[in-house]
């Protein structure tokens, strides 16, 4: 598909992404926001590189609150779990107009889904 030219492989820096503003209608993030230096400043980030109305999807195996990922943040340097309460707010901070989350019944799992 990268031969084709149907798929770009991009290496960078989710605080300073090297993508041209406007030129996403979805952008997703599964199992990485733990590692982001500064939500708000990341998000802000992806709101820069999506065209208007379109959306971002966080999914995480944690909702900030499982002693699982309570005892990973105690192990692994720089991991932070965010409850969709924190998640909410830093994506509207950064500039999504709506931000709506979902929280599996019986998991800690999360899904949000931010609208620029």
């Amino acid at each position: 598909m990268i031969d084709a030219g149907r798929c770009r492989v991009i290496q960078g820096d989710v605080s300073k992404l090297p993508i041209e503003a406007d030129s996403f209608e979805l952008v997703t993030a599964f199992e990485t926001i733990y590692f982001w230096p500064g939500l708000e400043k990341c998000f802000s980030q992806v709101a820069n590189i999506l065209k208007d109305d379109g959306y971002f999807m966080i999914c995480n195996e944690s909702d900030g609150t499982d002693k699982t990922s309570k005892k990973f943040e105690s192990i692994i340097d720089g991991m932070r779990c965010y409850t969709p309460a924190e998640i909410t707010a830093a994506l509207k901070a950064a500039g999504f107009t709506s931000v709506k989350s979902d929280h599996h019944p019986s998991k800690p799992w999360i899904t949000v889904i931010a609208k620029k």
